[in-house]
């Protein structure tokens, strides 16, 4: 009777070390950055390419876009590089910054989760779009990417990252520029930090999100499944997440930190494999709900952030639109 119970305890605590490491390793697997640009590292305004983007791509249309994309028309040849600090004051941001049109409003762009940054050529190519269409705009790399201070080995999210987008916002009143003035552009992950960034500072105005995730189950849910491994694996995840990074991952909740005060404009790809469909709809669906103030355009056939690639000029020209309708010239 003895070995059957020895026996039960050392099934359940593999069962348990089995559990909670399959958690510790997904965790780690998304969490862990690199703070490289990837494959765009030491690009620059006027280098960027699209062509090296395909190198995590399988699928071949996406792969095409990207390949046959004129970048070199949309090279900037103007910029100023400038350091200011984050909300958390420990933290030196690097941007770059297009100045090109005076008194006419600013947006700030956020890149993505790692490798990524101002380099790569989402942010790139929207702050070209913008300039294209008498905006001005400034470029970031969040804390822990780029040029700007590196202080862990871990994404948190957005949840701590918002601050740095909040001080770009007090950065660019202190070169001339209203309130009032300056609008956000995330992309994907960098959409919730925008959002959240929002969300504390009600004088932001217009919000515009590429591909954001939705809240915090479904994303976990739908990275656990990525990884090949059911949702009963969900709990020690987030678990593991938390002891990790010292955040909650379980606060990662963009759709609940919009406001009927402020204006959003939603995009998001039909096939989106990366941030699936789903994440859009329910914010529209919450949107509609609560009287939000959002628009949203739905691509149909486009993948993760391909709209910009694929509709080019007539994302620029909806970008206008939208700022320039909800920003003070």
């Amino acid at each position: 009777m003895k070995n059957f119970y020895l026996y039960i305890i050392l099934v359940l605590s593999f069962l348990v070390i089995f559990y909670f490491g399959i958690g510790f390793y997904i965790a780690n697997m998304i969490l862990r950055i690199d703070h490289s640009c990837g494959v765009h590292e030491g690009s620059l305004p006027n280098t960027w390419v699209t062509k090296y983007d395909t190198k995590d791509i399988k699928n071949n249309k996406r792969i095409l876009i990207r390949e046959k994309f004129d970048a070199k028309k949309y090279h900037l040849d103007s910029w100023e590089e400038v350091k200011f600090l984050s909300r958390d004051s420990n933290i030196e941001i690097s941007g770059w910054l297009f100045n090109y049109h005076k008194n006419m409003p600013i947006v700030i762009v956020v890149h993505g989760i790692f490798p990524n940054g101002k380099c790569k050529s989402e942010p790139n190519l929207i702050a070209s779009l913008l300039i294209k269409n008498n905006i001005n705009a400034l470029t970031i790399d969040l804390r822990n990417y780029g040029e700007s201070t590196i202080v862990g080995n871990y994404e948190n999210l957005g949840l701590t990252e918002y601050l740095d987008v909040l001080g770009a916002f007090d950065f660019l009143q202190t070169i001339g520029f209203e309130s009032s003035q300056i609008g956000l552009a995330g992309i994907s992950l960098g959409a919730s930090t925008v959002i959240f960034a929002a969300s504390k500072e009600k004088k932001i105005k217009a919000i515009w999100s590429e591909s954001s995730l939705a809240e915090f189950k479904m994303i976990l849910d739908d990275e656990v499944k990525r990884y090949g491994f059911s949702n009963i694996f969900s709990f020690s995840v987030s678990l593991a997440g938390k002891l990790l990074t010292g955040i909650d991952p379980a606060d990662l909740n963009p759709t609940y930190a919009i406001s009927n005060h402020q204006n959003y404009f939603f995009t998001h790809g039909e096939n989106d494999e990366r941030i699936y469909l789903h994440h859009f709809l329910f914010i529209k669906d919450y949107a509609e709900r609560n009287n939000i103030n959002a628009e949203f355009w739905m691509i149909p056939e486009a993948g993760h952030v391909d709209s910009i690639f694929i509709l080019t000029e007539e994302y620029g020209y909806k970008m206008k639109k939208f700022f320039l309708k909800n920003l003070r010239k």
